[in-house]
């Protein structure tokens, strides 16, 4: 499927709001290829009873010209300390799928973490775990530091099918971030493993 970079950016911007918590667009870029991304956590009630998280990825790989899109989101419910039930759905691959499972968020000054395990709801479902984990500081008036890992461990019944991390260490300048980044890839059950490193820019909303 040929799409061309710029159209998929237009597509991801409008799928986020620009009055989330945090909403961001991100482009990941190699000799291989180029990872778009835009993902949003917005809470929807004030204590953060009720929280919304969405990913959406365009992978485009430059040599075959395919692109794989991915779209995710979960409605969680703080039910103790940042633990609850998510419901949510994923299309990946061209399989739509409604979600089911449980997360743990925690936000404060200068860092957000949310993880969840989720399982399709349907015959012969898969399973993911995931992580963002997000850490910031000020460097100086203008400048501060800017650090994001991302785990996805997906598996079914007979065992491991793919893993992804992507770890991000740059600069933040106003709602700019820009650096260094590393995205790592397991597959299989022998896990098989390939490494990208790139630079990647960033804005917030």
């Amino acid at each position: 499927m040929k799409r061309h970079p710029f159209i998929l950016l237009l597509l991801l911007v409008a799928m986020v709001t620009k009055n989330s918590a945090q909403t961001t667009i991100e482009t990941f870029s190699n000799t291989d290829g180029m990872i778009i991304e835009a993902w949003f956590f917005k809470p929807l009630t004030e204590d953060y009873k009720f929280t919304i998280f969405s990913l959406n990825d365009a992978v485009i790989d430059y040599d075959t010209e395919v692109t794989e899109f991915v779209s995710y989101t979960v409605l969680g419910y703080d039910a103790w300390k940042g633990f609850g039930p998510v419901l949510g759905g994923r299309v990946f691959d061209g399989r739509a799928s409604a979600l089911a499972g449980i997360q743990w968020n925690k936000a404060g000054e200068g860092f957000l973490i949310t993880t969840n395990i989720t399982t399709e709801v349907r015959d012969a479902p898969l399973y993911e775990w995931y992580l963002l984990a997000q850490y910031r500081f000020p460097l100086n008036q203008k400048l501060g530091f800017f650090g994001q890992f991302q785990n996805s461990t997906n598996f079914d019944g007979d065992g491991h099918l793919f893993s992804f991390q992507r770890l991000r260490v740059g600069l933040s300048v106003k709602t700019f971030q820009f650096g260094l980044g590393l995205t790592t890839y397991q597959f299989g059950n022998d896990g098989d493993f390939e490494a990208d490193p790139g630079i990647f820019v960033r804005l917030e909303f």
